[in-house]
C-alpha cells in the first residue's frame, strides 16, 4: 500500500503543466466538437479555481484561464516536447501529458509526468491513465490508472420534455454504429436523427444515405455544437450508442444524460461502467435495443441528471487527477530521498 503523502505536499499548492496536441491532430481548447480538448478544458478550470498555477500548451485559437502558451505555426507533434521544455514555467511540479501518442511522457523529463490515454494507442508514456477500468484492462494490460472523465453539469440544459425522436451523435464511421441505429429506428418506426461529422464518405454514401432516401422518419442533420447539439440532447426521447468497438469512454452518455435523456447502449467497452446505474439499458444485441426504445421503459430525468452529478462531474475528475499528481510526485521525492542516502 503506498504511504500517505506528506502534509506539506497535500496542502500547496502546485505548478502543473498541461500539454495536449497541435494541428491537426487537435482542436482549440476549448471546443465544441473534439471531446479530448473539452476534458481538458474542464481539467485545467477547475484547477486555477482551486489555487493551482497551471500552463496549458494548446493550438492557436484556444482560451484558458491558466497561463496560456500556444504553438507556434507549423510546430508538429514529435516537436512538441522541446518546445514544451524550453517555454514551461521554472520549479513545474508535474507535467499532464494529453497528447495522442504521450509525446511529453516518452520523453526524459526534469518533473513527473502522467498521460492521459484518451485514444486507444499502444505506445504509452509514463503513468498512463486511461478513462475507464476497461481501457486499462485492453490497452494497459491491468496497468497504471484509470480517471473517468468529468463534465461541469451546470453547462448542459435540463430538460424533462421530450420531443419522440431517438437520437444518434458521434462520427459517421461503421464503427461508431450508426447503421445499427438505422436499425432500430427502422424496426421502431420511430423517428431517428444522426447528428456528427461524416469521417467515411463512402460509407455514408452507400450504406447509410440510401437508408435515409427510403425512410422519411430518418434524417442526417450533419454535424453540430454549441446550442444545437445542446437542444438535440435534451429533447431527445432516447440516444442511441450502438458503439461496435471498446469505447474507451464515451463522452456523449454522460452529456445526454446530464440533460435528462436516457443512453440505451450496446454493452461494448466502457458501456457497464458508464451505465453501471442502470443496467436496464444496457443492450446485447440491436433486436434488444429496439425493443428497450419500442416500450420506453426509462428512468426519470431526473434520475439520470442525478446520476452524472454523483459520478461523472469535472470536480470529481479534477479531485482524482490531484489525488494521482500528488502521489506520482511524492513517489518521485521519496527515489530521489532513497538516492541521497545510498550516496552517503
Amino acid at each position: 500500500m503506498a504511504s500517505k503523502p506528506s502534509r506539506a505536499l497535500d496542502n500547496r499548492p502546485l505548478t502543473i503543466v498541461q500539454v495536449i496536441s497541435n494541428y491537426p491532430n487537435a482542436q482549440p481548447v476549448p471546443s465544441i466538437k473534439g471531446g479530448t480538448e473539452k476534458i481538458v478544458h474542464e481539467l485545467t478550470e477547475e484547477l486555477v479555481r482551486r489555487g493551482h498555477h497551471v500552463s496549458l500548451f494548446a493550438a492557436r485559437g484556444s482560451r484558458s484561464s491558466a497561463q496560456l502558451i500556444t504553438y507556434p505555426k507549423g510546430l508538429t507533434h514529435s516537436q512538441i516536447p522541446q518546445y514544451v521544455l524550453q517555454h514551461m514555467p521554472s520549479g513545474t511540479d508535474i507535467i499532464h501529458d494529453h497528447t495522442f501518442r504521450s509525446a511529453m511522457g516518452r520523453r526524459k523529463l526534469p518533473c513527473p509526468s502522467v498521460c492521459t490515454v484518451h485514444l486507444p494507442v499502444k505506445r504509452h508514456g509514463k503513468n498512463p491513465v486511461y478513462v475507464s477500468k476497461r481501457a486499462r484492462q485492453l490497452m494497459g494490460g491491468g496497468k497504471g490508472f484509470y480517471i473517468y472523465n468529468g463534465i461541469n453539469t451546470h453547462e448542459y440544459e435540463f430538460s424533462s420534455e421530450k420531443r419522440g425522436y431517438l437520437l444518434f451523435m458521434g462520427r459517421i464511421i461503421p464503427d461508431k454504429g450508426v447503421l445499427q441505429a438505422i436499425q432500430v429506428a427502422e424496426r421502431t418506426g420511430k423517428k431517428l436523427l444522426i447528428a456528427g461529422p461524416i469521417k467515411a464518405p463512402v460509407f455514408f454514401r452507400r450504406e447509410i444515405q440510401t437508408r435515409i432516401q427510403r425512410n422519411p422518419n430518418i434524417r442526417y442533420v450533419g454535424s453540430v455544437g454549441g446550442d444545437r447539439k445542446q437542444k438535440l440532447l435534451k429533447h431527445a426521447e432516447c440516444l442511441l450508442f450502438p458503439s461496435l468497438w471498446e469505447e474507451p469512454f464515451g463522452l456523449v452518455m454522460v452529456e445526454a444524460m446530464a440533460c435528462g435523456t436516457p443512453v440505451l447502449a450496446l454493452k461494448n467497452g466502457s458501456v457497464s461502467e458508464v451505465l453501471s446505474g442502470f443496467p436496464q439499458l444496457i443492450c446485447k444485441s440491436v433486436g434488444e435495443m429496439a425493443r428497450k426504445a419500442h416500450r420506453k421503459n426509462y428512468p426519470s430525468p431526473a434520475q439520470l441528471r442525478l446520476y452524472v452529478n454523483q459520478r461523472f462531474t469535472n470536480k470529481q475528475m479534477t479531485s482524482n487527477y490531484l489525488r494521482l499528481y500528488r502521489e506520482i510526485i511524492r513517489r518521485r521525492e521519496q527515489k530521489r530521498g532513497q538516492r541521497k542516502s545510498v550516496r552517503r
